[in-house]
This record gives structure tokens, C-alpha cells and sequence, in this order.
């Protein structure tokens, strides 16, 4: 069992995080669906490990409509009392370890769970043996920023469960490590910086972060934290 699976079996996670992120499913899905596109990658049966309410499964039969069957998996039974509120003819939740059972998928969605698991070495090595193509969406929470100030990482850790903290390259390793090969991914930016200011320093933070992200990827992602990375793999 990982370190801190009791968050998301006896009800912390959600009393820290009401809405489960719902409201990031939409955003989360379209990324997912234009890496998907780009690639000419199409699932008729895909997994999402990790559900949480089930957003994201949601938004994702609606870009696509070919898909037959769509399946989300997570251990937390509050995440799959909101998710079973979603379920419709072609979308099923289950509160289960998937990679416990006999169950597969075509295509398999890993949004934000890996830097949750405590053996991520292991659960990737299982994982590998599930599917036939990947999905994942892996926090950059390592940083300039972060490094000069810890307690962001704490909070991460205390409010998210966050037990490992990455950058660019250490996600490119350790996927190369598990053997997946990727295929293509793309950066994601933080909520902060896509959606209006509450305050005017906040205002001109986001501006200038932007900014930043415009002239040199890579440069600001690695200054500021709070970008993530999108990746299909096989």
C-alpha cells in the first residue's frame, strides 16, 4: 500500500479538495484529445487508473465519439461516488486497483497519479504489461522557484499527496527507464495562468510568467514550476 493511500481511502483527500479537480477535467481532456489527434491515435476502449470523479472520462467521450468503451479505476470510494453520478451506456467506474486485476485496456490514462505513488518504478513496470498506449500528465514540481521555497512542495505534499517531486528530464528518464517509448508530449500550463486574476499583483505575475513561457519553454518552466507535461507513449 502507498504512503499516504489512506488520504484517498478515508475521506482527507476530498475534505482538502471538494471538487476533486472536476473543473480542470475539460482543459485536461482537450489536451489529451489534440495529443491524441496530432498522433492519429485512435482507441476504441480506453482506461483511465486514477479516475478521481470521473471528469475527465466525461469531457473525453464527448471529443470522442468513436470511442466504444471508456472505464475509470480508482481505490478511493468517495472519488467513485462522484464519478458513478457520470456513468452513461459506454462510461463505467470501479472502485478497484486495476493493476491488481486481470483487467486491459487499449489506451490507458495516468492523469496526475504518479508523483502519488510511492514504488512509481513498480507501478510503471506493471502498467507496461496493461496496455498497448499511454497517456500521462506528470507535475513539473521541481523548480528554481520551489527549491527557494520549500513549503510550496509541502503544501503540495500535505494538501495533494504529492510524494515526488520531477522536472522535464527526470520524467524522460524514468519513462525511458520502464521502457516506454514516447511517442510525443507537450507541455501544460498551471490553472493560475490561463484563467482571469483575482488580484492585480496576481494580475501582473501571470502576465509576466506568460511572458516568459513565450519567449523559452523550457527556460520558464524550469524558473517558476507549476507547469506539467501531457505524454503519449507505447
Amino acid at each position: 500500500m502507498d504512503l499516504n493511500s489512506d488520504m484517498y481511502l478515508n475521506g482527507q483527500y476530498l475534505q482538502n479538495n471538494p471538487t476533486w479537480d472536476v473543473e480542470d477535467s475539460p482543459w485536461k481532456a482537450k489536451v489529451v484529445h489534440e495529443l491524441l489527434k496530432r498522433n492519429n491515435v485512435r482507441a476504441k476502449d480506453i482506461v483511465e487508473i486514477g479516475c478521481g470523479a470521473g471528469g475527465i472520462l466525461e469531457q473525453l467521450a464527448l471529443l470522442e465519439p468513436s470511442v466504444e468503451q471508456l472505464r475509470g479505476y480508482d481505490i478511493s470510494p468517495q472519488a467513485i461516488e462522484l464519478a458513478k453520478k457520470k456513468e452513461t451506456e459506454n462510461i463505467r467506474f470501479y472502485q478497484q486497483n486495476f493493476l491488481e486485476g486481470n483487467e486491459t485496456g487499449e489506451l490507458l490514462l495516468v492523469i496526475d497519479v504518479v508523483e502519488h505513488i510511492a514504488d512509481y518504478y513498480g507501478f510503471l513496470e506493471k502498467l507496461k504489461r496493461k496496455g498497448r498506449q499511454f497517456v500521462f500528465h506528470i507535475p513539473l514540481d521541481a523548480s528554481c522557484r520551489s527549491l527557494l521555497k520549500p513549503w510550496i512542495l509541502k503544501q503540495q505534499r500535505d494538501t495533494v499527496g504529492h510524494l515526488h517531486y520531477f522536472s522535464e528530464e527526470m520524467v524522460l528518464w524514468f519513462l525511458k527507464d520502464t521502457r516506454y517509448e514516447i511517442v510525443d508530449w507537450v507541455y501544460t500550463k498551471p490553472v493560475s495562468d490561463t484563467q482571469p486574476s483575482r488580484s492585480f499583483m496576481r494580475s501582473v505575475k501571470k502576465n509576466l510568467r506568460n511572458i516568459s513561457f513565450s519567449l523559452n519553454k523550457p527556460l520558464s518552466v524550469k524558473l517558476w514550476g507549476g507547469y506539467s507535461m501531457m505524454v503519449l507513449a507505447q
